[in-house]
Parts: structure tokens; C-alpha cells; sequence
């Protein structure tokens, strides 16, 4: 009597620890080939007591996306004898995704030969979630972080070189007395200024960027800000010969800022048209999809190209630009991904000589 009271004792103390830690005890006899679960692991998984678990059911346990990975720590284990302790999302009886910590170990009888598999996982959503918010958090900071040394260094090192110019024009008329020279540095004075004005207004849009917050996002349709975008360059589309392809069947609309979406389609497009190939008449194709629970936009055209292994690391700077084209200022890309990042997102880029660029945008 008193060991079958140590033994209830001891069940109920098991059941509670693992009901407080929400951890669920599974085993798998290699031998006689059956899966077994405690009560708290048909609990977590949202399985009735009279379910019976298998390993042929694996599937219907894991996510597709994390099925290659424990199918992999299983196959080492049953295997090659190698214990795993990982985070995972499992799948439960009710199609419900969430977070554990899953830990399983060979088990071995007398004459060493693996008879089954032994291990624990716990429901650590919770936690999880919050770690990755803080993750996700500490990325957007250091983000910000780095296009507020970037901006800083950018206001620097712009107005320091008007100012220097007005400094060595002002200087140089202090030093003459020839009134023809005075006048063509009072003309030089007001180069300098206009130069200046553009810089400033630049940097306040880029100032703009940063300040606009989620509430100014609406659902826009992707069409429409292209159709705004296309008539207002109607001209250079024209002129240009240009062909555009759009397909937006699988993502017709987006809560975004309508401005900036208009901004992105109006810098790339251009872009595209600006360094079109001679003697080729330019052919742009647009495209949105979704991956991963986000949306994408993508705009390819057939143009010169850029070479990455060069330009790649400042493609994206303020003031630079990769081809001998007059009208070219360098701000317009620097402008997009500014507007892009505010609003968690990301471009990337692919690109080659004579092989046309293709730019990806995670919105």
C-alpha cells in the first residue's frame, strides 16, 4: 500500500511539473514500431486521450516549412545515434502552428543495439514570439541606427563642400580688384546657392522619409499608382519607345503610403528608361507575388545593366551614379530605399552588363 501511494505520489508531482512547464513526454519503440504520448503532450497538441500517435503521421505534427529539418534530426537520431535539442513549430490537432523546444535521445537496451527513441518538447510560444519581436525590434533600431549615421555623415559632408565653395569664391574676390572676375564669382555665388537649395531640399525629403509614421497607410491598389506614375511621364514613355508589361493578379492591392508607392514605381521605371540599351527599344515587366506571408514587387527591364562586383556596395548611396548619362543625379534609388526601409521593408538587386536589371522589392 504505502509504495502504490509513493507511486500515485509520484505521477501526480510528474503531471503537475509537466502541466507548470508545459512540457510533453513522447517515446517511439523502433522495436515493436508504436509512438507514445503522455497526457501533456495530447494536451499541447489538442489531441484526445484515446488518439494514437505515429510517426507515419508526422506530416500532419509539422509545418511544411520545418518538416525537412526534424525530418533530419529524426533520421540522425533513429540513425546515427545523435541526440538533437532544437526550436521548431509544430502543427496541432486543430491546424494551429506554435513554438517548442524539442529534445529526443537514442535509447539503447543491454547489448547496445537502439530499440528506440526517447524526448520532450515544450510549448514555448510565448517566449518565442517575444524573442523574435525583440530580435525584430533590435534590427529595425539598428537600421535606423545606421541611416542616422548615414544621414549625419551625408548633411556633413554636402554642406561642407557648398560652404567651402562660398568660402573660396568669397575669398577670391577679397584678393581682386578685376570687376569682370568679381562678376563671373557673384554669377559662380549663385550656382553655389542653387546647388545648396537642391541639396537641402533633398536631405528634408529624406527627413520626411524617416518622420512618416503607419497611419498614413491606406490600401492602394498597385495598378492604379502605376497609371498615376505612367501618365505623368507619358512623354519620356513616348519618346522612348517604351513597353510595359504589369501582371498584379496575384497581389492587386497593399496597406501602403499611396505617395511612396507612387515614388518607387516612378524612380525605377524611370531609371529603366534612363539607361535603356541604344538601339533597343526598352521593355519593362512588373510583376507582384507573395512568399512567406509578405508581398513582393518586382520591376525588370532590358537594360545596360549594372556591374555589382563594382558598384554594388554604393548603388544605393546618395550622389552616385554608375553611367556617363547627363541627367543622371544619384538620388532617386538612395530616395526609394529610404522610403522602403521606413516601412520595414527591403530591396535587393540583380543585375549584369548588357543584361538588364531586375529589382525586388519586400514590402
Amino acid at each position: 500500500m504505502a509504495l502504490n501511494n509513493r507511486v500515485k505520489s509520484d505521477n501526480f508531482y510528474y503531471r503537475e511539473t509537466a502541466e507548470m512547464t508545459s512540457s510533453g513526454s513522447w517515446y517511439v519503440d523502433l522495436v515493436k514500431k508504436k509512438t507514445y504520448w503522455d497526457h501533456e503532450c495530447r494536451r499541447i497538441l489538442e489531441y484526445p486521450e484515446d488518439y494514437i500517435p505515429s510517426v507515419r503521421y508526422a506530416s500532419q505534427y509539422i509545418p511544411e516549412e520545418f518538416y525537412d529539418i526534424s525530418y533530419n534530426l529524426f533520421y540522425n537520431c533513429t540513425m546515427r545515434g545523435k541526440s538533437f535539442s532544437t526550436e521548431i513549430k509544430m502543427l496541432t490537432a486543430n491546424n494551429r502552428s506554435f513554438w517548442v523546444r524539442a529534445i529526443g535521445k537514442p535509447v539503447y537496451n543491454d547489448y547496445n543495439d537502439m530499440v528506440g527513441i526517447r524526448g520532450v518538447f515544450q510549448d514555448i510560444d510565448d517566449i518565442k514570439i517575444k524573442e523574435l519581436d525583440l530580435k525584430n525590434t533590435a534590427e529595425i533600431i539598428s537600421s535606423q541606427n545606421k541611416r542616422l549615421f548615414n544621414f549625419a555623415h551625408i548633411v556633413s559632408h554636402n554642406l561642407r563642400s557648398h560652404t567651402s565653395n562660398l568660402s573660396l569664391i568669397m575669398q577670391l574676390m577679397d584678393e581682386t580688384n578685376d570687376e569682370d572676375e568679381k562678376k563671373d564669382l557673384i554669377a559662380s555665388i549663385k550656382d553655389v546657392s542653387e546647388s545648396l537649395n537642391e541639396t537641402i531640399q533633398h536631405l528634408n525629403e529624406v527627413v520626411t522619409i524617416q518622420t512618416r509614421t503607419d497611419h498614413n497607410k491606406i490600401e492602394v491598389s498597385f495598378q492604379d499608382s502605376l497609371d498615376r506614375v505612367l501618365k505623368s511621364i507619358i512623354s519620356l514613355i513616348v519618346k522612348n519607345d517604351v513597353t510595359i508589361h504589369a501582371d498584379f493578379q496575384k497581389v492587386k492591392v497593399i496597406n501602403y503610403i499611396p505617395a511612396y508607392l507612387d515614388s518607387i514605381f516612378l524612380n525605377l521605371i524611370t531609371n529603366a528608361i534612363k539607361y535603356g540599351q541604344k538601339n533597343r527599344a526598352v521593355i519593362i515587366a512588373i510583376r507582384t507575388y507573395t512568399k512567406d506571408n509578405r508581398i513582393f514587387l518586382e520591376i525588370s527591364d532590358n537594360g545596360m545593366g549594372i556591374d555589382l562586383k563594382k558598384h554594388g556596395h554604393k548603388l544605393f548611396e546618395m550622389y552616385k551614379t554608375f553611367h556617363q548619362n547627363k541627367d543622371a543625379v544619384g538620388i532617386g534609388l538612395f530616395i526609394t530605399k529610404n522610403q522602403i526601409e521606413s516601412l520595414n521593408g527591403e530591396i535587393f538587386v540583380e543585375s549584369g552588363i548588357q543584361q538588364g536589371t531586375t529589382f525586388t522589392i519586400k514590402l
